[in-house]
C-alpha cells in the first residue's frame, strides 16, 4: 500500500521518499528528547499564591477582562512578574510568551488586527522596555490598539540606585515611549491604579487616533492592596462626521470625471464592508495602497490591484494617463505608497479623506483635505450619490484598457519551470497548495515584493504587512497573533532568510501554541533587497551574503516538519496537506533565484528622489 502524504512526512523509508517530487527534501518531525533525571520539571502548584486577591495587580487584569481585554503578549522579568502571576491566575485570559519584546509587540498589532480587539504587551523594566520600541512604534504607525504595562523596579520607596531602573533618574520610560505611544501613565499608587489604567485603555482605543498607550507599573505597586470599586463603561465616542458640503463636492465630482480613481488606504480595513458599499455605488476603478491589499477582493471587475510599490501592471497602465479626479481613502500617501502610479494628474481634483489631517498636501497636490472618519465618510458620500451610480462610459474604456494585459511581469508566472525556482512561481505554488481560505502575511524584504505583486487576496483578512515602520521580524512575529486569532486557518508566512536569522525562533512560540503557521522561507542567502537597491542606486553594491542556513534541518532540530524546495511544482495541495497533519508549524525551504526582481518596486526609485541622485548620478559624482 502506498504511503499517504502524512507517512510522508513521518516515515524514512525509501517507498515513502517516492511519494514525494525527486527534488525536493523532507523533513520529519522529532520527537523531542526526553527530560534527563538532574533536568528541571515544572513545579506542580499545591499551594495557593502569595499575590493578594486584592493587589494592583489582579485588580487590573480584573478590570481590564471586564472591558473584554482577555489576550496578553510578552516576555517574563522581574519588576513585571506579579503582572505575569496576575494572569496565570485568571482562568479567562491568555498570555502568549514571545521570544522577544518586539515580536510580542508585532504579534499584538496583528491580533488586533485581525481580531479589532485591544491586547496587552507585558514588558519589564531596562531592556523589556528598550527591547519594545521597534515593535510599539509599529503599532503606532499602524495605528494598532495596544496597551503597554511595563513594570519597574522601586525605586521610589527604596530610596537606593537600583538595576533596571526605569523611573525618571533612570532610563525614563515615558520618555523613551513618548512619541510612539497616545499616553504615558504611571501608577503612583494601589488607589488611583484601576483608573489609571483605564485612562491610557481609553486613548489607545481612541477611535480617532487609536495606537499603543503606556502604563507603568512599578513593582512595589503592582503587589500593594488596591481597593474594588465598581467603574461604569464609558459612553460611546461618536465618530467625527464630514462637512455635508465636501462631501457634495466629491460627489460632484465624480459625476463629472472622465479618469476617475478611488485608492484605498489601510485604515479603510476597519470596515470593509462600508467601503466595498461605497465601491459598488461610485462605480469607477480603484486601487489599494500596499498596506490595503485585499480590502476589496483583487478580482473585482473594477480592481487595478494594488499600487505604490510592487504595483500590478493595470495599476501602472491606468495611471500612466492623468487621472483627473482621485478619492483617497485612510493612507498618508507615503512613497510606498505611492511608488510609480502617480494617483492624479497635472491639474486634477485630488480629494483626501483621513481622521489625522497632518496627512494631507505632503507628497500630492490635495484639492480638498477631508478630516473624517472614513465609515462616516463613505456612509455620507454614498448617501449623495443615492441610489443611482457614477459610470462614464470614458472612464470604463479606460479601464478596460489598462485590464486588457496581464496584471503581472510575468504573465504566466504560476507555470514559471525555468530552472531555479524563481519568486513568483513560489508564490503561486504557495497560494495553489494550501487554497483560498490561507491567510498570508509578509515580512520585509525582496520576498515582500513577489508577495505584493503576485499574490491575489480575496478579502481583508487575506493578506497583512506591517509595512508602515518595514521592520525585518515584523511579518514572523505577526504570524503568531494571526494564528491565535483565529486557528481554524492557515497562516502562510512569506519570509526571507535574513529575517529568519533575526527573529525566527519565534517558530517556538507558534509552536507552543499548536498554531497552523507555514514559514515559507525565500532562502537566497543575502540580504538581497538592500544588495539589488544599492546597485541600482549606486551602480555596484557589495554582495550582503550571509552564510548558508538548512532552514529545514534547522526545523528539525525543534521537531517541526520542513521541506526543501528547489524548483517550481515540488510544492503541491498533497505535500503541503501532509507537512500540515500534525497541525503546525511547519517550515519550507524554498531556494529561490536571487537574481530575479519585481519591475514595479518603487521604493529605490523614491530613494533615489529623496537623494538628488539620477540613474547615473552617484557614479558621477565627486
Amino acid at each position: 500500500m502506498s504511503p499517504t502524504p502524512a507517512d510522508a512526512c513521518t516515515d524514512s523509508s525509501d517507498s515513502a521518499r517516492d511519494t514525494i517530487p525527486p527534488e525536493s527534501t523532507i523533513v520529519s518531525r522529532r520527537a523531542t528528547p526526553a527530560l534527563q533525571a538532574d533536568q528541571p520539571t515544572e513545579r506542580i502548584e499545591s499551594s495557593p499564591s502569595s499575590l493578594l486577591a486584592s493587589s494592583v495587580a489582579r485588580r487590573l487584569v480584573e478590570v481590564l477582562l471586564a472591558r473584554g481585554v482577555d489576550t496578553y503578549f510578552g516576555v517574563p522579568g522581574g519588576p513585571i512578574c506579579p503582572l505575569f502571576e496576575a494572569v496565570r491566575l485568571e482562568s479567562k485570559v491568555r498570555l502568549v510568551e514571545s521570544r522577544h519584546e518586539s515580536h510580542a509587540a508585532f504579534s499584538a498589532a496583528a491580533y488586533h488586527r485581525a481580531t479589532g480587539k485591544t491586547p496587552v504587551l507585558l514588558v519589564t523594566a531596562g531592556p523589556g522596555i528598550t527591547h519594545c520600541v521597534s515593535g510599539v512604534a509599529s503599532a503606532c504607525l499602524e495605528r494598532a490598539a495596544v496597551l503597554v504595562v511595563a513594570g519597574d523596579v522601586a525605586w521610589a520607596t527604596h530610596g537606593g540606585r537600583l538595576a533596571q531602573d526605569s523611573g525618571p533618574e533612570g532610563l525614563a520610560a515615558e520618555q523613551i515611549l513618548a512619541s510612539i505611544t497616545r499616553a504615558q501613565v504611571r501608577v503612583t499608587n494601589g488607589r488611583s491604579a484601576v483608573s489609571q489604567a483605564l485612562s491610557a485603555l481609553e486613548r489607545a482605543e481612541d477611535p480617532a487616533r487609536p495606537g499603543p498607550a503606556l502604563l507603568v507599573v512599578p513593582i512595589d505597586r503592582a503587589t500593594e492592596e488596591a481597593p474594588s470599586f465598581e467603574v461604569a463603561d464609558a459612553a460611546a465616542v461618536r465618530r467625527r462626521t464630514p462637512d455635508k458640503s465636501a462631501v457634495r463636492r466629491v460627489a460632484d465630482a465624480f459625476e463629472g470625471a472622465k479618469r476617475p480613481l478611488l485608492v484605498l488606504g489601510n485604515a479603510t480595513r476597519r470596515d470593509p464592508a462600508a467601503v466595498r458599499d461605497l465601491v459598488d455605488r461610485l462605480d469607477v476603478p480603484f486601487i489599494t495602497t500596499p498596506a490595503a491589499k485585499g480590502v476589496v477582493d483583487e478580482r473585482h471587475p473594477r480592481s487595478l490591484r494594488n499600487g505604490g510599490m510592487a504595483a500590478s501592471k493595470w495599476a501602472r497602465r491606468y495611471t500612466a494617463e492623468p487621472v483627473d479626479v482621485a478619492l483617497v481613502l485612510g493612507t498618508d500617501l507615503d512613497d510606498t505608497s505611492i511608488g510609480p502610479t502617480p494617483y492624479i494628474g497635472q491639474g486634477g481634483s485630488l480629494f483626501h479623506v483621513d481622521i489625522e489631517p497632518r496627512v494631507f498636501h505632503r507628497n500630492l497636490p490635495t484639492k480638498l483635505g477631508i478630516t473624517s472618519d472614513l465609515v462616516e465618510f463613505c456612509q455620507h458620500l454614498g448617501a449623495a450619490i443615492g441610489d443611482g451610480r457614477v459610470r462614464q462610459a470614458e472612464a470604463i474604456l479606460a479601464l478596460e484598457n489598462a485590464r486588457s494585459g496581464p496584471a503581472f511581469d510575468v504573465p504566466d508566472f504560476e507555470a514559471d519551470d525555468s530552472g531555479r525556482l524563481q519568486p513568483h512561481r513560489a508564490v503561486g505554488d504557495l497560494q495553489a497548495a494550501f487554497g483560498p481560505t490561507a491567510r498570508f502575511v509578509s515580512d520585509i524584504g525582496e520576498h515582500m515584493l513577489f508577495a505584493l505583486h503576485y499574490l491575489t487576496a480575496s478579502g481583508p483578512d487575506a493578506f497583512h504587512i506591517q509595512l508602515n515602520l518595514g521592520s525585518m521580524g515584523s511579518g514572523i512575529a505577526a504570524s503568531v497573533g494571526l494564528g491565535l486569532a483565529d486557528p481554524r486557518r492557515t497562516v502562510v508566512c512569506i519570509c526571507g532568510d535574513g529575517g529568519m536569522h533575526m527573529s525566527g525562533m519565534e517558530i517556538l512560540t507558534a509552536k507552543k501554541l499548536e498554531l497552523p503557521v507555514v514559514y515559507a522561507v525565500f532562502n537566497d542567502s543575502r540580504y538581497n533587497m538592500v544588495h539589488h537597491g544599492m546597485r541600482q542606486i549606486f551602480g555596484s553594491a557589495s554582495d550582503y551574503a550571509t552564510p548558508d542556513v538548512d532552514f529545514a534541518a534547522w526545523a528539525q532540530a525543534m521537531g517541526i516538519p520542513a521541506a526543501v524546495i528547489r524548483s517550481g511544482g515540488e510544492l503541491t495541495p498533497a505535500l503541503a496537506q501532509g507537512l500540515m497533519a500534525g497541525g503546525g508549524p511547519v517550515v519550507l525551504d524554498l531556494r529561490i533565484d536571487r537574481e530575479v526582481r519585481v519591475q514595479g518596486g518603487g521604493r529605490v526609485e523614491a530613494l533615489r528622489h529623496m537623494s538628488m541622485l539620477s540613474a547615473g548620478g552617484a557614479r558621477d559624482a565627486r
